[in-house]
């Protein structure tokens, strides 16, 4: 996919008006939304969002932009999902990769080193351990088939549906064919407002203008399991190791791509792959995680991840610089995913962290093992909600009543008497 292709679609984004070639017919009050398509890019465009993906069986990925100001352009990129051990930490971390040498280093940090001799030969059958596959599954180089774009009415709520699913592995990626047809990323571009009950468990109230992601796998073959005869046999010599330790990270990368840099870009178009336009052409340089703001200018990919704190345990959210922008980029997701056999439908707490990878931020969200069961999640991509006008009566009512106390205030500081405008039965 080249510079000039990507940028041509952009710009046929920002010029081509909101009836094309398919629209949502829109009661009174509703938000028009319409769809157009190309080979390579598919966009969505209302009068608040913009949003802008790949066809033709590209990796899921995500541009988006408040609609009135196409030059500052919120990018989100689905890079893959990472199999992890969690016995140092409950968060994801780069170095816990849940591969046969890293999960010896993992299991050995924890071992006593006055006991350590008696463990040597089950920790190096971990470490030459020969059957497991690479922990890490990229999206990029794997076959997506796209289904939809198609309009969804459900009662009052409209919403724009479409689905990505993964359907080859390429097989160099050795032993992770076990995920074709099983990863989904089940897309819903919500044109009103809606509350959804997910099975019972919780509800996600999502604004007309955003795009809801669940990411869905069906199976995922661990290494962890693999291992577990060989951990046993450290468990029998008397080591405290625990079960079920691992996770599986969602990896994505943010960033944000000024129009200026794009166009210079495309000056390379034919040497610049998908990766590098994206990230390469972002000019962020802060990210605000729960609030705070986080410098990504530097590339800190050799340390540490850094855990996201959801203290309010509502949503874990990272907003985007906003510059000179109206309205700020977000993406974010509930603090919960859930399990489920088909049958029964549990709730399991999500982790996160997150690390700056020069001009853009590498974020991983963590979910604990799940063994054979099927995992869901969900979330979501905007520009941060226009606060609406108040009704005419109820705003002339509160300017009438500010007057009415200023004008008792006044009369009562007249009289030079104290004055309590608390009603008190």
């Amino acid at each position: 996919m080249s510079a000039t292709s990507f940028l041509a679609m952009l710009l046929l984004a920002i010029a081509t008006p909101l009836a094309s070639i398919t629209s949502v017919a829109a009661d009174e009050g509703e938000t028009l939304a319409s769809v157009q398509s190309s080979e390579d890019w598919t966009y969505v465009q209302n009068d608040v969002t913009t949003i802008v993906f790949p066809t033709g069986g590209k990796k899921p990925m995500f541009l988006w932009w408040y609609t009135n100001e196409p030059s500052n352009i919120n990018v989100v990129k689905f890079k893959g999902l990472i199999e992890y051990v969690t016995y140092e930490k409950p968060y994801f971390l780069w170095k816990g990769q849940a591969e046969a040498w890293r999960i010896r280093e993992r299991i050995q940090a924890m071992l006593k080193k006055e006991n350590l001799g008696k463990a040597l030969q089950a920790l190096s059958k971990i470490g030459n351990y020969t059957g497991l596959h690479t922990p890490y599954l990229p999206f990029s180089g794997c076959q997506w088939r796209l289904d939809g774009p198609e309009n969804v009415t459900n009662g009052n709520v409209k919403y724009l549906s479409f689905n990505f699913t993964l359907v080859h592995v390429p097989g160099h990626r050795t032993n992770l064919q076990f995920a074709e047809n099983d990863i989904i990323l089940r897309c819903r571009f919500y044109y009103t407002q809606a509350t959804e009950d997910v099975y019972g468990k919780y509800t996600n109230t999502v604004n007309g203008g955003e795009l809801k992601i669940d990411i869905v796998v069906n199976h995922w073959e661990w290494n962890i399991d693999k291992l577990e005869p060989i951990i046993n046999e450290l468990r029998d010599l008397g080591f405290d190791i625990p079960k079920g330790k691992a996770g599986l990270a969602l990896w994505v990368n943010l960033a944000s791509i000024n129009m200026t840099k794009l166009e210079i870009a495309e000056e390379d178009a034919e040497s610049i792959e998908d990766s590098d336009l994206t990230e390469g052409a972002s000019s962020a340089e802060n990210m605000y995680v729960e609030g705070e703001r986080v410098s990504v200018v530097q590339n800190n990919t050799g340390s540490d991840e850094m855990p996201m704190q959801n203290r309010l345990r509502e949503r874990f959210k990272v907003r985007f610089e906003k510059g000179n922008a109206t309205f700020k980029g977000f993406f974010k997701f509930v603090p919960q995913a859930i399990v489920t056999d088909g049958a029964t439908y549990n709730t399991t707490d999500v982790t996160a962290s997150y690390i700056a990878a020069g001009a853009h931020m590498r974020l991983f969200i963590g979910y604990q093992y799940f063994g054979n069961n099927t995992l869901e999640h969900d979330p979501s991509v905007g520009v941060e909600s226009i606060v609406p006008w108040l009704p005419t009566n109820l705003l002339m009512i509160l300017i009438g009543a500010t007057i009415l106390i200023a004008v008792a205030v006044a009369a009562v500081r007249l009289r030079k008497k104290p004055v309590n405008i608390v009603n008190v039965h």
